[in-house]
């Protein structure tokens, strides 16, 4: 029954709109916050001297795991460890694994594989079988072994399957996430512009995102199934879906982290690890996501957490795999936003926990606490992240911003 007592620190609430700093007394029995707190003992008190950041435990949306099939990028045990430096108590895993998570059975495996990890797992079954895209997969029986949702991160490719399944998805009540992004038209490196043309970089249309994105919003108008659309990176896209909301389809969208930190500029280098599918907009992108992140029309930040390995990572941009981690980067990313004042506190961690929440349905976590230290400057190497793998572009750079403790 004792109690931690934080003083000058700033708390974060998203769900009531807190932002204050103050001394605040957490009760580690009752996983709350106490203000009568006369004769009870004291187990730690925890200076924020102004500084230090408290706010709910984090969920992310979408990330990848190396396990089952290639656990030399990244084990359920190396994920969860990377997650909890994070900040994150859940996490979305995503269904293309090897072999991808089609059957029931994997499902069990991946909740016993994180059962003692501190990490809750928030599993997607497949659509298709075998992420094809062709035959519809066991989509009932995935429900019934406890998958939170369906996605086959993958473009879009088979319009008549998504229908099926939208149809089916008002039986089973799980969320269907889709990724809008039309593969036929997505044949280059960077979205069109003058910055790929200044670094000799094959483009990518922003129509290979609204071409998708219109059918997919169609097909909400015609069956009605909420839908999340992942990984959001245009200016026109985000347009698209605000008209949407505006009209009242049931749809949500997420963007990742990077798309919100980086544009084509950045490509610059050639830097293998800044090379996305989809790839990183343009700056007028960029800053089109950061607004509909403020407006609301996106609700959610995710951290696509995507390991590859040294040898399949480093190539030239053109022929890298696309993808970097973020379990244990997301929030000191976004929180840059807030310290050059284009979000707000909440705003950045509402779209980290309550926004994940809300788009999967879930009761908002409110018994684990992350302190947060905005001001901390550490150095992104081997031996500080948790991950097994170090593909990611800050890799040997100093980052601003770390997680101090996870409570929970």
């Amino acid at each position: 029954m004792a109690l931690i007592h934080f003083t000058g620190v700033r708390r974060l609430d998203p769900a009531t709109g807190l932002d204050a700093t103050g001394d605040w007394f957490w009760d580690t029995a009752t996983a709350t916050f106490v203000e009568d707190v006369a004769g009870r003992p004291v187990e730690r008190t925890i200076p924020g001297e102004g500084r230090l950041v408290l706010g709910p435990a984090l969920t992310d949306l979408y990330a990848r795991c190396g396990e089952p099939g290639f656990e030399e990028r990244e084990s359920l045990a190396s994920l969860a460890e990377a997650a909890r430096a994070g900040g994150y108590v859940r996490v979305g895993l995503l269904p293309d694994t090897e072999p991808p998570l089609d059957d029931p059975a994997q499902v069990d495996y991946l909740r016993k594989g994180m059962a003692e990890s501190g990490v809750e797992p928030l599993i997607y079954g497949a659509l298709s079988v075998g992420l094809a895209g062709e035959a519809l997969a066991e989509v009932g029986y995935l429900a019934e072994a406890g998958v939170r949702g369906f996605t086959d991160n993958r473009p879009l490719t088979n319009w008549a399957l998504l229908r099926r399944l939208l149809e089916y998805a008002q039986v089973i009540g799980r969320p269907v996430l889709v990724w809008p992004y039309l593969a036929a038209l997505a044949g280059g490196t960077a979205l069109e512009g003058p910055w790929a043309l200044r670094f000799g970089l094959a483009g990518i249309p922003a129509a290979a995102e609204t071409v998708a994105l219109a059918g997919l919003l169609e097909l909400v108008r015609v069956t009605g199934t909420p839908v999340h659309c992942m990984r959001l990176f245009t200016a026109r896209g985000l347009a698209l879906v605000r008209a949407a909301k505006a009209e009242g389809l049931p749809v949500t969208a997420s963007t990742t982290v990077h798309h919100l930190v980086h544009a084509s500029p950045d490509l610059a280098g050639y830097e293998p690890c800044l090379r996305f599918a989809p790839p990183l907009g343009n700056p007028e992108d960029r800053e089109a996501l950061v607004a509909a992140l403020v407006d609301g029309t996106l609700d959610a930040v995710a951290s696509d957490h995507t390991p590859w390995t040294y040898e399949e990572k480093t190539l030239p941009f053109s022929q890298a795999p696309p993808g970097a981690i973020g379990l244990e980067l997301t929030l000191a990313l976004l929180w840059s936003q807030v310290e050059v004042g284009a979000l707000s506190a909440l705003t950045a961690w509402r779209a980290l926990s309550l926004g994940p929440e809300a788009v999967l349905s879930l009761t908002p976590q409110r018994r684990s606490l992350v302190l947060f230290d905005p001001c901390c400057e550490w150095p992104v190497e081997r031996g500080a992240l948790k991950s097994r793998s170090t593909a990611t572009a800050w890799l040997g750079r100093t980052l601003r911003g770390r997680v101090a403790e996870l409570f929970d």
